[in-house]
Order: structure tokens, then sequence, then C-alpha cells
């Protein structure tokens, strides 16, 4: 017989069912801090930090399954919120700044020459060995 098996007949502790979701949300509220604010995560031409801030709110909602929040949990809704936050400020801004670069104003002409130049700059007008 076997002594190494140290439960003594009992059934192992396992972890509780809503920390797979709270992980998630931990997760997703991080990684939407991280891309809140980076163009280069947008998904059109909307902050990616929205999007993984509505999954880490509905992942921290779904991991209570009727009981209070864990710790994990309220991390993972805090972070999420955060980012959903950062996200919808930066969506209003980009909305602002598109409708003000339609109007014949000193700021509109200013948002368009901006990113003209910029646009410039980053892509090439001919081809790369031309």
């Amino acid at each position: 017989m076997d002594d190494n098996n140290k439960n003594y007949g009992k059934v192992p502790q396992l972890p509780p069912s809503g920390s797979f979701m709270s992980y998630w949300s931990v997760f997703l509220g991080g990684l939407g801090l991280v891309s809140g604010c980076l163009p280069l995560f947008s998904i059109w031409n909307l902050p990616a930090g929205l999007f993984f801030g509505l999954g880490g709110i509905a992942c921290a909602v779904l991991s209570r399954h009727g009981k209070p929040f864990t710790q994990q949990a309220q991390l993972g809704l805090i972070l999420s919120v955060i980012s959903l936050v950062c996200g919808l400020l930066m969506s209003i801004f980009i909305i602002f700044v598109y409708d003000t670069m339609d109007t014949n104003t000193a700021l509109g002409r200013y948002f368009r020459e901006t990113i003209e130049t910029t646009t410039q700059v980053l892509i090439p007008s001919r081809g790369a060995g031309q």
C-alpha cells in the first residue's frame, strides 16, 4: 500500500468555481488598462480598453454565483471599471477630434494639419527601393 497519500481518505479541496472567471476579470481589466490609450490596439477606431473593460466586468459579475465578490473578483471589477472609463473618455475624445476636423475653425485646421503631417511621416509616399 502507498503511504504517500496524505489526504487520509478526504475529498480534496477544489478552488471555488468562480475563481476561473475572476482570473479572467483581472486579466481583461489589466489588459484594458494597458491597451486603453494605445491607438495600436483599436477596434473600429474605438480603444480596446472599452471592450476589455466590458468583458472584465461581465467576468467579475459571473464569478459571483450568488455569493459575495472574492478579493480577486473585486480587483478585476475595479480594474475593468477603470479601463472602461478610460476607454469611454478616449472614445469621446476621438469623436470630438473627428467632429472638429470637419469644421473650418482654427482647431479643425490644426487637427487636419497634424494628422496629415503625421501620416506623411509614417507612411512613405513611394515604394521602398525606388
